[in-house]
């Protein structure tokens, strides 16, 4: 039998809610449990969802990153945002496994959606350009426990790219990378795919000009 997706949905605007309430509603395999204003509404709801579906309030980079971080707790988090004032690597280091835009159609928010239930991590086409300008910002460097050669590997990894790919990018054995991915995840303390992408981002890792990226496809599919 299938998996069916439990959804909830967590926006301040009535409007929207509404809008992202009927829409949500009507999907196959798929199941809409909750739809509330606020964050704290969701504690009560059981079972937990699957998917929050998350339209922060305008305000501060930390009101963003509290939501985030509370509602992470709950399901996985997909953020639904103009990104007009928040940063798109503030809610991924603050646990969201996506981000896209108010202006994104309904086939791009299912398709966020269907990726994120998966442990994948989907962001927005319309906003590679401004999360590789974040990438490229002044960011932490990488941790001085990382080989040169592991944080080339985690930068492809962010990028999307199988264990096939890396090694033959980096002309190395397959087995070889599978061993530095290995080591990473046990270095940072991660688990799986969708762990590992955010902490690239967090160190600005992501690769500069990345079509992955670019293109909005998913990265957080098995490694």
């Amino acid at each position: 039998m299938p998996h069916i997706v439990t959804i909830a949905v967590v926006e301040h605007h009535s409007l929207v809610r509404r809008g992202l309430a009927s829409l949500l509603s009507g999907l196959p395999l798929a199941e809409l449990i909750a739809v509330v204003a606020e964050p704290s509404e969701l504690n009560r709801v059981l079972p937990r969802p699957d998917v929050v579906v998350l339209g922060p309030p305008p305000g501060s980079e930390r009101s963003l990153e509290v939501a985030v971080d509370h509602l992470a707790g709950l399901g996985k988090v997909l953020v639904v945002a103009d990104f007009t004032r928040p940063l798109v690597t503030t809610a991924l280091r603050a646990g969201a496994f996506g981000c896209v835009t108010r202006e994104s159609g309904d086939d791009e928010l299912v398709e966020a959606l269907t990726t994120v239930a998966r442990g994948g991590v989907h962001i927005s086409p319309a906003l590679a350009p401004r999360l590789r300008a974040e990438l490229r910002a002044p960011s932490m460097a990488a941790p001085a426990v990382l080989a040169r050669r592991e944080v080339e590997t985690l930068r492809w990894l962010a990028a999307g790219m199988t264990h096939r790919q890396i090694a033959r990018r980096m002309d190395l054995t397959e087995a070889t990378v599978s061993t530095y991915v290995k080591r990473i995840r046990n270095k940072l303390g991660v688990g799986n795919k969708a762990d590992l992408t955010r902490k690239a981002i967090e160190l600005g890792l992501g690769p500069e000009g990345s079509d992955v990226l670019s293109e909005g496809r998913r990265v957080g599919d098995r490694v």
